[in-house]
């Protein structure tokens, strides 16, 4: 019997100790439409928005959302985010207007599922100023136009 209770509790203790691992977002459907996107849902739990009084500083995991970036059209997908990112994350009531989008892959965890930076893989870098990009009612569309033509700084790795 002791036998029994040993196993039925491991059975039951065991998987709410294990580390779980998101299921990545599957690929959205149809034509791209950055509108249409569930933004918040993307950036919560895996972005970070740091104000280091020259700039802010967002950081942001797409991992779980790979599959929606490795496209053709790559670059206006990544420039989508970062405006939303800059949108919906940084701090409204900051007065800094330099924003920092660092876009990464963190391709491995440690024990407690903090990300191991040395397995970090970079996807995209960009730097803007808010009050250049949200001056219109409009956000930029980047189908129309290019994204270094928006952004101070955009570099893809």
């Amino acid at each position: 019997m002791r036998k029994w209770l040993l196993l039925l509790s491991l059975l039951v203790i065991t998987p709410l100790f294990a580390q779980s691992t998101p299921t990545p977002t599957p690929l959205l459907p149809g034509k791209w439409n950055a509108a249409k996107v569930p933004w918040d849902l993307w950036f919560k739990d895996n972005a970070i928005a740091t104000d280091k009084n020259e700039y802010i500083h967002i950081f942001w995991n797409a991992n779980d959302f790979k599959a929606n970036f490795e496209l053709k059209d790559k670059a206006r997908r990544m420039a989508d985010a970062a405006i939303y990112l800059v949108k919906k994350v940084a701090p409204a009531d900051s007065k800094t207007d330099l924003m920092k989008v660092d876009i990464v892959y963190v391709l491995q965890r440690d024990d407690y599922g903090l990300p191991k930076w040395d397995s970090m893989q970079q996807i995209c870098h960009i730097e803007l100023l808010r009050s250049k990009v949200f001056k219109g009612k409009k956000l930029p569309d980047f189908s129309k136009v290019s994204p270094e033509k928006v952004f101070s700084k955009f570099q893809m790795f």
